[in-house]
């Protein structure tokens, strides 16, 4: 069991800890941003995803291993504040397999993040999705134990994915403070510092926003036993830090404490035709997200 106390990370998203000093960046009565009201909706009033033309990654494919593919992956990490509670992520994960070597990107497509009852609901609003979706980790390496995929172990590369930041060395240079945002980037372009989630707790009388840095690294690993489908466990870290707040009333739920518990598990299955929507041969990230409910289940079912 791990004990945090978070905002927001590719691996858990919950609330920082000391909520009473967090700068108050909108202007009374623009809570929720008057210069761009409606834009930050949360995703059950964004629609449906728009399917851009996105073409198949230009690699060398010759040779390649039975492995190679797109798949969907489902992450799943459990755990606590004061009761249980979980957040998923959705990945696009493509694999060009040769022997023992794998060349593997990564993409975030599609985050939920966890609600603590009584106390929190937060989401990612559109434009930070965007911003999620425009990351990927791309390495080659020996990512498999032996050159046939079933019964090998693999591996994913250690992905270190920094947002609301911008650090000479990501993984290791400290996340920009209040005291200290000199390397916070407004990487939402929503003209507040770091990324924006959009925040309801049962304080506020209306929806607000908090404004955060967050580094998280992802691992994952599992024995094959199909080439469709692999599950297996993951490894979640995460760092983040709050720039801020759009109201006051949200500084109560910026203390909670939040344990992340162990257990984390992932679940890639292989993407087909019925998820390439526009045909193009290849399975975007919006696809995924469309097919999310027949692929993992009603979890993701709009609200």
């Amino acid at each position: 069991m791990v004990r945090i106390s978070t905002v927001l990370s590719l691996c858990l998203i919950a609330c920082g800890p000391s909520g009473a000093d967090y700068a108050f960046e909108r202007p009374e009565g623009c809570e929720m941003g008057c210069d761009d009201a409606g834009t930050d909706a949360g995703l059950s009033d964004a629609g449906p995803p728009e399917i851009p033309d996105e073409p198949l990654e230009d690699w060398d494919v010759a040779g390649a291993g039975p492995l190679s593919g797109v798949f969907a992956v489902e992450v799943t990490i459990p755990a606590r504040a004061v009761v249980e509670v979980e957040t998923r992520q959705l990945y696009r994960m493509r694999i060009l397999q040769r022997d023992e070597t794998l060349r593997m990107k990564i993409t975030p497509c599609r985050f939920a993040l966890p609600s603590v009852p009584s106390v929190a609901t937060l989401s990612i609003p559109p434009r930070l999705e965007t911003v999620l979706r425009g990351i990927a980790i791309e390495e080659e390496g020996p990512f498999l134990s032996a050159p046939e995929p079933i019964g090998a172990t693999v591996t994913t590369p250690r992905s270190v994915v920094l947002l609301g930041a911008d650090l000479a060395d990501p993984e290791g240079d400290p996340l920009p403070t209040t005291e200290m945002p000199e390397t916070a980037l407004d990487q939402d372009e929503d003209g507040q510092p770091g990324v924006t989630v959009a925040a309801d707790t049962v304080l506020c009388r209306t929806p607000g926003e908090l404004y955060l840095a967050l580094r998280a690294t992802v691992e994952m690993s599992a024995v094959i036993d199909d080439l469709d489908r692999i599950e297996g466990g993951v490894v979640p870290t995460l760092d983040q830090s709050v720039l801020g707040v759009s109201d006051r009333c949200l500084n109560a739920a910026a203390s909670l404490e939040i344990e992340l518990l162990e257990g984390s598990r992932f679940t890639a299955l292989r993407a087909g035709a019925i998820e390439d929507y526009d045909g193009n041969g290849n399975v975007s990230c919006p696809e995924i997200a469309l097919r999310a409910v027949p692929l993992f289940g009603d979890f993701w079912a709009a609200p």
